[in-house]
C-alpha cells in the first residue's frame, strides 16, 4: 500500500551503493505530435543523481532528429526526494504521490516548461498481492528480463498534467492524461531488460497500465507474460489479471498497436492504436534504451493518447541482433 511518505527517499541501508529512486513524468500536446519525458534517478548513498529531459515532435528514427535532449549525469543528489532543484535547470515538488510539480529552465534557453500533475485515483502497488494478484507468480520466475528495478519498491498513477511548454522559441499548452511512476530499491544496470511499458488513458473515465514481458526472435518483436496491470474507471482501480498485445515497428519503434485486457472482474477493454510521435531515448540511462512514442485510441466515440515504451537492455539486444549474437545464434532463442 502506497502512502504519502512514498514521495520521499525510502529507508535504506548506508552501505548499499546501488540502492536507487526514479521519477517519471511523461507529458504530450496531441495536436501537435509532441511527447517529451520528465526523469529523475537518484542514488543517494552515493551522493549523485541523473536527470534526462526530452521532447520530440513528431516521428524521428535517430536521436539526432529528437527536437530537444537534456541528459545530465553526476548532478548531486537532492537532500529530499519531495521537493528539490536540480543544477541543470529541474525543480519539482511532491508533498505526496498523487500530486507532482515540475519546473525546467534549460540553462541554454532551448525549452522551458511547467508541468501540473495531479492523480485520477489512489496510486497502484505492484508489489501488494492485494492489489496484484500476479505479484507471488511473477517473483516466482528468474527471469532477468524483469529487471530488478520495481522488486523492492514501485507505484504507478494516472492524472490530469496542465502547463506550458515553450521549445526552441514556440510556446505550447499542456493539458493531457498519462501516468508517472516512482521506484526505490537496490539496482544493478547489468543490460539485460526486456519489458513493454504500455499506458492507455481517456481521461477520468479510463486509464490503463500494462507492463508485459517482451522477446526478440529472428527480429520480430512480441509481446509476452503480461507483469501486471491495472484499470482506473472513474478513480476505481481494478488489477488487469490478462492482457495480449501486438504491434507493427519500423526501426524497432511501434507504429500501431492492438491492446485486449481483461481485470479481474471479466471486464474486457480492447484497443487499436496508432503512433503519432516516437523517438529512441537513449539518455535515461547508459545501459538501456527505450523505444517509446505517444499513440492514438479510440474508445466508442472517445478518442485517447498514451505513451508505449519497448524498454531493452544494451546486452540484450546486442546478444540477439548483433553481428556476434547472430553468429552464436541467439538471435532465434528466448527464455521460458
Amino acid at each position: 500500500m502506497i502512502t504519502d511518505a512514498d514521495s520521499e527517499f525510502h529507508p535504506r541501508d548506508p552501505n548499499d551503493r546501488t540502492w536507487t529512486e526514479t521519477m517519471f513524468v511523461p507529458f504530450s500536446i496531441p495536436e501537435h505530435n509532441i511527447f517529451g519525458n520528465v526523469y529523475v534517478l537518484a542514488r543517494p548513498n552515493a551522493g549523485v543523481a541523473t536527470s534526462s529531459i526530452l521532447v520530440g515532435q513528431g516521428f524521428c528514427h535517430q536521436p539526432y532528429e529528437i527536437d530537444f535532449t537534456d541528459p545530465q549525469v553526476h548532478l548531486p543528489c537532492p537532500e529530499s526526494f519531495r521537493k528539490f532543484d536540480l543544477p541543470n535547470g529541474l525543480s519539482v515538488n511532491t508533498p505526496n504521490p498523487k500530486e507532482y510539480d515540475a519546473t525546467y529552465r534549460n540553462v541554454l534557453g532551448a525549452c522551458s516548461f511547467d508541468l501540473s500533475f495531479r492523480a485520477l485515483h489512489e496510486p497502484f502497488d505492484p508489489g501488494d498481492p492485494d492489489q496484484n494478484p500476479l505479484l507471488e507468480k511473477d517473483r516466482s520466475t528468474d527471469d532477468t528480463r524483469h529487471g530488478d528495478e520495481w522488486e523492492n519498491g514501485h507505484f504507478e498513477v494516472k492524472g490530469h498534467i496542465t502547463g506550458e511548454l515553450e521549445l526552441r522559441g514556440k510556446k505550447y499548452t499542456i493539458d493531457c492524461y498519462d501516468g508517472m511512476d516512482h521506484s526505490w530499491g537496490p539496482r544493478l544496470e547489468t543490460g539485460t531488460r526486456s519489458v513493454a511499458w504500455v499506458s492507455v488513458n481517456f481521461g477520468p473515465e479510463l486509464a490503463m497500465h500494462l507492463a508485459v514481458l517482451i522477446s526478440i526472435n529472428a527480429g520480430k518483436v512480441t509481446y509476452e507474460r503480461l507483469r501486471f496491470g491495472f484499470v482506473s474507471r472513474n478513480g476505481e482501480v481494478r488489477p488487469i489479471v490478462a492482457a495480449e498485445i501486438t504491434a507493427e515497428h519500423t526501426s524497432m519503434l511501434a507504429i500501431s498497436n492492438h491492446i485486449v485486457a481483461t481485470d479481474d472482474r471479466g471486464e474486457t477493454y480492447e484497443f487499436f492504436g496508432a503512433a503519432i510521435s516516437s523517438h529512441p531515448w537513449h539518455s535515461f540511462n547508459p545501459s538501456h534504451v527505450a523505444y517509446q512514442g505517444m499513440f492514438r485510441y479510440h474508445w466508442g466515440d472517445k478518442v485517447g493518447y498514451g505513451e508505449m515504451a519497448d524498454i531493452y537492455g544494451l546486452d540484450y539486444l546486442a546478444e540477439r541482433m548483433s553481428k556476434h549474437g547472430r553468429h552464436r545464434g541467439l538471435a532465434g532463442q528466448e527464455m521460458a
